[in-house]
């Protein structure tokens, strides 16, 4: 049975046989469009870049220092190095970026290799070639420096805008049924840069060759891993009549998926996945450590002076102690001091147990999260904006720089919630000041599915995933979510 379908689906079936040859044609035209207006948007961002690089060249590095005072090349020059984008190009295409659809962050990690490699092959050509002369090498760092911030933003932008007018969208029909096909659809929607428009849901999938060829959908997404081997196997063979591409979506929702290897045995016909444990590894620890002991330090020393303000404030706003210090459960378990601005009243704990009491509704809301998300009566005047902005909690940068706490990492969980880690590798790593369960939801989220986003970001670990949520959190705070 068809679950869902969007509008103009009837107009796209009733097409003639005859004119499937023209439907053909314009699609490939619109991947043609599309990739001509990446290429242009890259070169676009490639002049800003050298622009800015070469004006800061020129007016501001000679202030700065005597090693700069030599003039240098004008804009016209790098402009008419014609190797430059080409080599640039060059190295975009090697990251994959006009031949993969990929979510945003995928997007970014990959602009960010990309830009990278032209940066290093143009040092490479600079110096192979001996015309090292052509080119200012501070011009050319800067211009790497502008392209690392403007690549991925303009490249999103444009393929958000293609996806608007129709030129990146892909049809495609799922098959699946219940919450994940509705898990799916929402992530299509929310991940535009991939492109596929999901045009139909088809629970049966013995219909699904049938809608593809009927919605003109040359993508279908598979999640039905209930379906069993031989049927499925059928399907794919029935699909590839009608399809370009299969997406597979196996039933791993739990399991690692960020950096998974796909190993493929020719001979033996055998399929791997090689599911890295990367926080096992000494080498990724020593690197976390170090990426918090630098970036730490770093934000330390300068939300030094705005936490000897605050700190200020608390005390003029209510009696007692300027810091919160609380006991909370650390790597291997291990108990450690856990350092706030204070943000509640001397008696806190009688305040709280007096309004659960009064409160049945508070009470309920305070066993399923842990928090109570409207009126909490423990709260200062202070203590509620510091709270809302997430304020109160600067002082963990010392935590960090002591190496109890990472930046990125599981909850600091209280010595009464251990329960709901069940022994999990949660506790193998240090909490962190910020998480993906902060940057999904916040205290919205119930205590155990907090737990579990923990155990997904333990089990998928990279470097890459911390920056991703280090960047999400800013704006998560600025919105006070």
């Amino acid at each position: 049975m068809v679950e869902r379908a969007q509008p103009g689906l009837r107009e796209v079936a009733g097409r003639a046989p005859w004119l499937r040859g023209s439907w053909s044609l314009s699609r490939a035209a619109a991947r043609a469009v599309s990739l001509l207006a990446l290429v242009a948007a890259d070169l676009a961002v490639l002049a800003f870049a050298m622009s800015a690089a070469v004006a800061v060249r020129i007016s501001i590095l000679p202030g700065l220092s005597h090693a700069f005072s030599r003039p240098t090349y004008p804009l016209a020059h790098y402009l008419g190095l014609w190797w430059i984008p080409l080599a640039y190009l060059g190295a975009l295409a090697y990251a994959g970026l006009y031949t993969r659809r990929d979510p945003y962050w995928e997007e970014v990690r990959r602009c960010l290799i990309g830009a990278t490699a032209g940066a290093v092959l143009i040092f490479a050509i600079l110096s192979a070639a001996k015309i090292g002369g052509d080119a200012s090498r501070p011009v050319v760092v800067l211009a790497w420096a502008v392209l690392l911030v403007a690549l991925p933003l303009i490249r999103g932008a444009v393929k958000e805008a293609l996806f608007t007018i129709g030129l990146w969208r892909r049809p495609a029909v799922l098959v699946g049924e219940g919450a994940l096909a509705r898990t799916l659809v929402g992530a299509f929607r929310r991940h535009r840069t991939l492109g596929y428009d999901v045009v139909e849901v088809v629970a049966d999938p013995s219909r699904a060759p049938e809608r593809a060829a009927a919605c003109g959908a040359r993508e279908v997404i598979l999640a039905i891993p209930q379906l069993e081997r031989a049927e499925f196997l059928r399907l794919v063979e029935r699909l590839r009549g009608v399809t370009e591409n299969i997406l597979i979506v196996p039933d791993l929702a739990e399991a690692p998926v960020l950096g998974v290897e796909v190993l493929g045995l020719m001979e033996d016909r055998a399929l791997l996945l090689r599911v890295p444990n990367n926080l096992l590894r000494p080498w990724n620890l020593a690197i976390k450590r170090a990426f918090d002991l630098v970036v730490g330090s770093l934000l330390a020393l300068a939300a030094l002076p705005l936490i000897v303000v605050l700190a200020v404030a608390v005390s003029i706003d209510s009696p007692g102690p300027v810091l919160y210090v609380e006991p909370r459960i650390g790597r291997r378990r291990v108990p450690f001091a856990c350092f706030k601005l204070r943000t509640m009243l001397p008696d806190a704990d009688r305040l709280l147990e007096q309004y659960l009491a009064g409160h049945p509704e508070a009470a309920s809301e305070w066993a399923r999260y842990r928090k109570l998300r409207s009126y909490d009566p423990r709260v200062t005047r202070l203590g509620r904006f510091l709270r809302k902005y997430s304020i109160d909690e600067i002082p963990q940068l010392i935590n960090v720089v002591r190496g109890e706490m990472s930046l990125v990492g599981p909850r600091p969980y209280l010595l009464p919630e251990m329960a709901v880690l069940e022994g999990d590798s949660i506790c193998d790593v240090r909490p962190g000041m910020t998480g993906l369960w902060q940057v999904s939801g916040k205290n919205a989220l119930e205590l155990r599915e907090r737990a579990r986003l923990d155990r997904w970001y333990v089990n998928n670990w990279s470097l890459w995933l911390d920056v991703i949520v280090l960047a999400k959190t800013l704006p998560v705070i600025v919105r006070s979510e």
